[in-house]
């Protein structure tokens, strides 16, 4: 299930000459899925642009709006602000936008998912960070209808491999 360091760094060299495009995100998000043992689609990447977050991966999410960086319920901007990462084992509970919540990023054509089954139980989120300037937010999340449902809470472990994820993969958030 876990992925190693070297794996990630990898693909952070993989992917940085052509930055955080589409096919780039799809394959960070395969391999930060496989490494947390989450879904796909319980990976995000947001990118900052001008003030805003900006959702690369899920890609159903790019275009259903920005996060400017004063909206103080979201996570995600607390992630930039603060530069720390965090964990959220109880986020049904914690105040927090649900907007992007709403939005459906795990059926394929023709399938549909229960909404339940959608809304986001555990979160870790990180900032990514490169020369003492934050580029963007990575996110892993675990959904289910329960907490105990969506999988096993996050742990201090797991948040120090996202943290040395988001440190290697920075590189593909600069272009």
């Amino acid at each position: 299930m876990s992925t190693s360091p070297a794996a990630i760094a990898q693909l952070a060299a993989d992917c940085q000459p052509d930055g955080l495009t589409q096919k780039n995100s799809e394959k960070i998000a395969a391999e930060l899925a496989k490494t947390f043992g989450v879904q796909q689609e319980e990976v995000g990447l947001l990118r900052l642009e001008k003030e805003s977050l900006v959702f690369v991966h899920p890609v159903k999410l790019h275009n259903v709006g920005r996060i400017p960086l004063n909206s103080s319920s979201v996570v995600a901007v607390r992630t930039v602000n603060s530069r720390r990462p965090e964990i959220i084992n109880n986020f049904v509970r914690a105040r927090h936008a649900t907007f992007f919540e709403m939005v459906d990023v795990g059926s394929k054509p023709g399938q549909k998912k229960a909404k339940e089954e959608q809304v986001i139980q555990k979160l870790m989120s990180a900032p990514v960070i490169s020369m003492n300037k934050v580029l963007g937010v990575i996110q892993i999340c675990r959904k289910g209808l329960t907490g105990p449902a969506a999988g096993p809470d996050f742990s201090q472990a797991d948040l120090q491999k996202l943290a040395a994820a988001t440190a290697a993969l920075a590189k593909c958030f600069e272009k």
